[in-house]
């Protein structure tokens, strides 16, 4: 088990948020499951939806990790200025930028014929700008047409690298006193919905690195059976009280920014104590990104049919996380392999200057 939560525990952590969101989006809507003949014995119907719904969460374990992974970075360097700190932001914006823009290549290379781009995008000038707007990841940000509804999460990613260095200023003039104040800012400023659902969660991944929370978790001294009595028995009341109706209505900004937190610490503490689950979360973790972006043209908007066939659950699952996952391998081998090449171009020209 990890006793330092280490980029590895983070891996892992990403490949239980993506296990989760890939059974949320194939599970969670009762008429599709029903329509679809989706058998998913041996559970009970209304358990199924209820855990299915549950990976909703996902995203808020993406965005509590994101802004932890980043106010480590920050903390790190002990003399770093405000202007490096956004000097180092826009690095990071355009090296996402640069990995979005060539996966969205990579679908249109894959499966341009399926798409009418000029039906979606229109044509002439304002057309190519409604194109490069969604190539690069702008599209929920400025509100134009997108080739995949699920590339709303870009907007959450991109303001996330220029929020959490003003959080991580604030926690340090503040300390934890930023997550009350974070709390009511929804209350008396209209935010974007987005932001306004994931800020607090945000802070909390601030607040998380800032007092090395992970470390802590992961270091309480716990029998292996109560650890895993805790964990097993704190899982089946995140979903209790997740899915309330009063808490989706009212209170999720809140509930999911501890949830996020619990289940950080669940998937590094049980699933991370055993080897060869504690690799797969980690391989699958590192293509995590790429799935998220990725997935949903093969189970709702190309490969409906083939991937519903299956009818079982469990085989449906299967068979979106390995297409997603393979696809996300090959794409991340073709990136490499172009960097390779570049790189060989560039000391060539080098040498022969």
């Amino acid at each position: 088990m990890c006793r330092e939560f280490s980029k590895k525990c983070s891996l892992m952590a990403k490949g239980l948020a993506i296990l989760l969101l890939l059974n949320y989006h194939l599970f969670e809507d009762a008429r599709a499951v029903a329509d679809l003949q989706v058998d998913y014995r041996p559970f009970p119907l209304e358990a199924f939806l209820t855990f299915s719904r549950f990976g909703n969460v996902s995203v808020a374990v993406f965005v509590f990790l994101s802004a932890y992974g980043i106010t480590i970075g920050l903390k790190r360097q002990e003399k770093i200025t405000v202007q490096d700190m956004y000097r180092q932001a826009l690095k990071r914006m355009l090296k996402l930028m640069g990995n979005f823009l060539a996966l969205y290549v990579s679908v249109i290379v894959v499966w341009l014929h399926w798409f009418d781009l000029g039906s979606l995008y229109g044509g002439g000038k304002q057309g190519f700008l409604y194109l490069l707007a969604d190539a690069l990841g702008f599209a929920q940000i400025l509100d134009t047409p997108t080739l995949n509804m699920t590339w709303w999460y870009m907007e959450i990613a991109y303001v996330l690298i220029f929020l959490v260095p003003m959080l991580f200023l604030l926690v340090q003039k503040t300390g934890y006193s930023l997550l009350p104040i974070i709390f009511f800012i929804p209350a008396v400023l209209e935010l974007n919905p987005d932001i306004t659902r994931y800020l607090f969660t945000a802070a909390v991944g601030v607040c998380a690195a800032y007092g090395n929370w992970p470390d802590r978790l992961l270091n309480l001294k716990l029998h292996p059976l109560l650890r895993w009595g805790a964990g097993c028995a704190g899982l089946v009341l995140c979903v209790l009280v997740r899915q309330n109706f009063l808490v989706q209505d009212k209170l999720l900004h809140l509930v999911d920014a501890g949830a996020a937190v619990f289940l950080v610490w669940f998937a590094a503490a049980l699933p991370g104590s055993i080897p060869g689950v504690r690799n797969a979360l980690e391989w699958i973790g590192r293509y995590s990104m790429n799935i998220f972006m990725v997935h949903t043209f093969f189970y709702l908007i190309l490969w409906r049919h083939y991937i519903y066939a299956l009818r079982y659950a469990g085989a449906i699952f299967m068979a979106l996380l390995l297409v997603s996952l393979l696809y996300s391998m090959i794409l991340e081998w073709i990136k490499k392999g172009a960097a390779w090449g570049f790189g060989r171009i560039r000391k060539a020209r080098g040498l022969r200057e």
